[in-house]
């Protein structure tokens, strides 16, 4: 599950934050309530219900829309940027602690008053159908309570646990908002996955729900972030047992103890279990190692390609779950033509140089006279395959032109283009890009390639992270799956040779431009090993939207300040190429003897304008070579985030709102609410965290 644009929206538990009267804690009927009590009778009737909250939760490309879905989930981190910087996340002046708004719980309570009405009839066998699907569309019930629970945790942290409707009385209420601590919500989940995993079918149809092995997958993906948020959140006043914590002193936390290793040691142990279900179960999709396809055929070259730009990924065994569209349903997305014409998104310099050499080598310990970064083919040039695979570069394909017979290579990024189609960074991502024609007639609605949303190789890295970060060393599973990525990345050194060149003096310099901010946790460099684990993570999921919950975990923003996001090399080489050129007027002689004035390419002109003004469309070449999105204005010319993004401590969890502090209180005394404000946030209205 990808939080879908978690960088600007709240919580993805209902649509959208409420204002009542009274705290909003399960005190309403549920609003998608399709039946009286006695309507969920049949196995067809509680499937029904169920279905409907996969959108939300498994967000795929959209329906209609002119952008490029998943594609442009990591907007906002070190990963990815769009034309507008993540002021919300990097500045102090945008993200507040609100007046009004809640964290809406729709969702939960429905599926509650769902579970009251389906439970007890599926213990009494009163469900008329067939036994499997009854019993598979009760374990979908489970993980959908788990997996709102799980946005709930990733976004506040601490929060109430609460699995029945309740009475619409003032004080039962507000001592059901009495935040439980995040360890026991985490616990929670685990416990709603478990049972999901009891009653989920082994198998279904395409692949197109979720199965027991879907669900060891989400175990394990809760278990990890739970276990490494709170080793590496430690002390900071965000975890439960911290002296600083906001709930240590709360009339329901009294007595308990909290024994923070061995909570990790928990989290840790289960993630590690789950993935080793999956990993030991799927096998990973291969790889051709062909990294264009033979134009006109555009199927069939390269599965592990084709498994994120195909109509159907339904034998691909690695897919645990997909989102698939139909054009006779007219549900259509527009990707592959976006992903061509531009997105407005692009991938950062920090994240391309992330990938390693196919010796196994980082990038800085490349040969720079053999392999320099003037262009990007020369970028891309013997390095990890999902690199050459999923980012365009000059001389790879980009259609196929019917009529001369050839192949139209990329050659440049729509860099100055206007910003909802431009590639704001000049590394375009290719990762979904579907080549069959038919999926992009022009700006129309017509593309049906499917959607991966759950993949078998998460597995793999959620048990060696799981499992170094419990005991300090890679076992003989964690290197029989990290082996059995990096040969499929075409990565042919050895784990522990790549390991000895991974310089943490490099990975983690503050000062070079576009460091890996996964070089850290709570502001210090982490070891060789585990950062080598957490680049592959990197390399493995890039363009997929998994980049913001993984910074969030492992802490590892503490140290961001003044982070100018990079681009590609532009003025050494790329400047100069056709697609920057200006144009002259011409005359010409038609077929009909007339002559006319025509506009030409001239390659004495230029389209780019870097002075730094309003007009400029490309960051100045005193600056950096590089080009920088975010200082394409000056910072005399009213940008204000020329500097760079820096982070503030407080972000790490959503503020709670004033509303919610006094609703969820006593006499509406904030300081004495069930539903405290999140450590680094103030509890006076709009004020933000200002202290980095």
């Amino acid at each position: 599950m990808r939080l879908h644009n978690h960088w600007s929206r709240t919580l993805i538990l209902a649509s959208g934050l409420i204002a009542l009267s009274s705290c909003n804690l399960l005190d309403r009927d549920p609003l998608d309530q399709v039946g009286p009590g006695d309507y969920y009778t049949t196995a067809e009737q509680i499937g029904t219900f169920t279905i409907n909250y996969y959108a939300s939760l498994f967000p795929g490309h959209g329906h209609g829309g002119f952008h490029a879905g998943i594609a442009t989930h990591d907007n906002g981190t070190d990963n990815q940027a769009t034309t507008n910087p993540n002021r919300k996340m990097f500045s102090n002046t945008v993200w507040k602690v609100e007046s009004t708004g809640q964290p809406s719980i729709a969702s939960i309570r429905n599926v509650n008053w769902y579970m009251e009405q389906v439970l007890p009839k599926f213990y009494a066998g009163k469900i008329v159908g067939n036994q499997g699907d009854i019993n598979h569309y009760i374990g979908e019930a489970y993980a959908i309570r788990a997996l709102l629970y799980y946005d709930a945790l990733r976004a506040y942290g601490d929060f109430p646990i609460v699995t029945q409707t309740l009475p619409i009385e003032q004080e039962t209420l507000q001592r059901a908002s009495q935040r439980r601590p995040r360890n026991e919500v985490a616990r929670f989940i685990l416990s709603e996955l478990d049972s999901a995993i009891k009653y989920l079918k082994p198998t279904f149809p395409m692949n197109q729900r979720l199965t027991k092995n879907a669900a060891q997958l989400l175990k394990s993906r809760v278990a990890l972030y739970e276990g490494t948020f709170e080793k590496h959140h430690r002390g900071s006043g965000r975890v439960p047992g911290d002296a600083t914590w906001p709930g240590k002193d709360k009339e329901w936390n009294k007595g308990k103890v909290f024994d923070q290793d061995a909570e990790v040691k928990f989290f840790l142990e289960q993630a590690m279990a789950s993935a080793k279900v999956v990993a030991d179960a799927v096998s990973l999709t291969p790889n051709s190692h062909q990294i264009n396809p033979p134009l006109p055929t555009y199927s069939g070259w390269n599965s592990y390609y084709e498994m994120f730009a195909s109509r159907s990924l339904e034998t691909f065994p690695e897919i645990l779950l997909w989102r698939q569209y139909s054009k006779d349903k007219k549900i259509l997305h527009l990707v592959s033509h976006q992903l061509i014409s531009g997105t407005n998104s692009g991938w950062t310099r920090g994240l391309v140089e992330s990938f390693l050499m196919k010796d196994g080598t980082p990038y800085y310990k490349r040969n720079t006279a053999a392999y320099n970064d003037e262009t990007i083919d020369n970028v891309k040039k013997d390095r990890d395959e999902r690199l050459q695979l999923f980012l365009f570069a000059e001389s790879d394909a980009r259609t196929y032109d019917e009529a001369k017979k050839v192949v139209n290579k990329y050659e440049c990024a729509n860099m100055i283009d206007k910003p909802e189609v431009r590639d704001v960074t000049g590394y375009a991502q290719r990762k979904y890009y579907n080549y069959d024609p038919a999926m992009r007639h022009g700006s129309e609605m017509n593309d049906v390639s499917g959607v991966p949303i759950l993949r078998a190789s998460e597995a793999y890295l959620n048990y060696i992270e799981a499992s170094y970060e419990l005991n300090k060393t890679l076992d003989a599973d964690a290197r029989k799956y990290w082996d059995q990525l990096r040969t499929r990345a075409g990565i042919t050194g050895t784990i522990d040779a790549t390991i000895a060149a991974t310089d943490m003096s490099v990975e983690a310099n503050v000062n070079r431009p576009s460091y890996d901010w996964g070089a850290f946790s709570q502001g210090q460099a982490v070891d060789p090993t585990l950062y080598s684990i957490r680049r592959e993570r990197r390399c493995e999921f890039a363009g997929e939207g998994i980049r913001h919950d993984d910074l969030v975990r492992w802490c590892a923003m503490d140290q961001v300040k003044n982070y100018v996001i990079e681009g590609v090399n532009f003025w050494t080489q790329i400047h100069k190429y056709r697609y920057f050129w200006g144009t002259k007027k011409v005359k010409v002689t038609g077929p009909d003897g007339k002559e006319k004035e025509e506009q030409v390419p001239d390659p004495t002109k230029t389209r780019v304008i870097a002075d730094g003004t309003s007009k400029s469309n490309i960051s100045r070449q005193a600056v950096s070579i590089y080009h920088r999105p975010y200082q394409i204005i000056s910072k005399e010319n009213n940008n204000d985030m020329y500097d760079g993004y820096t982070f503030y401590l407080a972000h790490y969890l959503y503020p709670v709102s004033i509303q919610t502090l006094e609703l969820c209180a006593p006499d509406r005394r904030i300081d004495a609410t069930y539903f405290y404000q999140n450590i680094n946030w103030p509890t006076n209205t709009n004020s933000p965290y200002a202290i980095k």
